[in-house]
């Protein structure tokens, strides 16, 4: 349960709230080299961004990664999945079907029950969104005691093309899950902030509206909004509310969590290239590369939930320890900022599935 309420209406530290298990489906990756060689992905690019390798479904559509995250993760949970109160879905982009509900088809698939399932539309801030919510709900419904969180996205032609319809990111294809519980986990979630800035929004949007979906042609083409919007607005104001946003939610988290930066033993950040991660993270919060997920990331791609599928790596790889503080933060298009500060209470010994190489 939340313990107090500051000024900062979105800023939460946290009392009994856990994260009982995680889970992550990735069918296979391919080598951005072999995309290099084929004509797919422009050198330059890949060399500034330095993404070794990317997520790629073949077959599989986002809401069954969806699925498979989310069996794995109750199959891990200790909770009883009777006790299901909520479901909330992230994601960025088409689940298979058009006009559907995938966050009612993955809880009919992974766990059923009768629990409402909610879908969110947060993008790069889906995860942290849906983790807050989650804790919310749990917070002030009496009884309810367990929520589950998926994020799933699958980013293929002709829809989308992953190496060119944006520039300094790599669209992933992988689902990830967590079980929240009020009861018990593996970790304690200790803090949560979040900001906004809605004067942003503007900078993924187009001149003007549709009628339909990808009027305005397929591929998709993030380029050119981006392009136009940074031409009338400037560079500048943009870097500044992007920096302001991560300093605003990770001051007020740690804070909360009564730990310094120092303290945090890794932070999971976006799986974005290395040029925007640092000049939107690492220079912002000054740290290495090395005090975070990104040696994992630059093989995965970004999604809806590069924190969950990153604090999931760390437990899978058994990179933590009892008593380590992990740091989980984001930005998602809209504008808006997210961080989480969670502590380890247990190490549970959970293998990796085996992942396919595709090229």
């Amino acid at each position: 349960m939340p313990s107090r309420r500051r000024k900062e209406s979105s800023a939460m530290r946290w009392n009994n709230m856990f994260i009982a298990a995680t889970g992550f489906c990735l069918p296979g990756i391919e080598s951005t080299a072999t995309a290099v060689a084929e004509g797919r992905y422009d050198p330059d690019e890949c060399r500034q961004n330095g993404l070794e390798a990317v997520g790629v479904s073949h077959e599989l559509s986002a809401a069954e990664m969806g699925v498979e995250a989310a069996r794995v993760a109750f199959s891990r949970s200790p909770v009883d999945p009777r006790d299901l109160a909520v479901v909330l879905h992230a994601s960025f982009y088409h689940q298979g079907h058009d006009h559907w509900t995938p966050a009612s088809y993955i809880q009919r698939e992974s766990i059923g029950g009768r629990a409402p399932a909610i879908e969110v539309k947060q993008a790069s801030n889906g995860s942290l969104a849906a983790l807050v919510l989650a804790m919310s709900f749990l917070s002030v419904h009496e009884g309810a005691t367990t929520a589950l969180i998926t994020t799933a996205d699958r980013f293929c032609l002709p829809g989308y093309d992953r190496y060119r319809s944006d520039k300094w990111i790599i669209g992933g294809d992988n689902a990830t899950a967590a079980v929240i519980s009020c009861r018990e986990g593996f970790a304690r979630v200790l803090s949560t902030a979040m900001d906004a800035d809605p004067t942003l929004e503007e900078l993924y949007r187009d001149s003007s509206f549709t009628d339909v979906p990808f009027a305005g042609g397929m591929p998709i083409q993030l380029r050119p909004r981006k392009e136009s919007y940074m031409a009338r607005v400037g560079l500048r104001h943009i870097v500044s509310s992007a920096k302001q946003g991560l300093r605003n939610v990770m001051d007020v988290a740690l804070r909360d969590a009564r730990i310094g930066i120092d303290d945090v033993a890794c932070f999971v950040l976006p799986n974005i290239g290395h040029t925007l991660l640092h000049w939107e993270y690492l220079a912002v919060l000054d740290i290495p590369e090395s005090r975070t997920t990104w040696a994992w990331g630059r093989r995965i791609g970004h999604g809806a939930g590069d924190q969950i599928g990153g604090l999931n790596h760390l437990m899978e790889s058994g990179a933590l320890r009892v008593g380590d503080r992990v740091v989980l933060a984001t930005a998602g298009i809209g504008f808006s900022w997210s961080c989480a500060v969670v502590e380890i209470l247990e190490t549970p010994r959970w293998e990796a599935s085996p992942v396919e190489l595709v090229h």
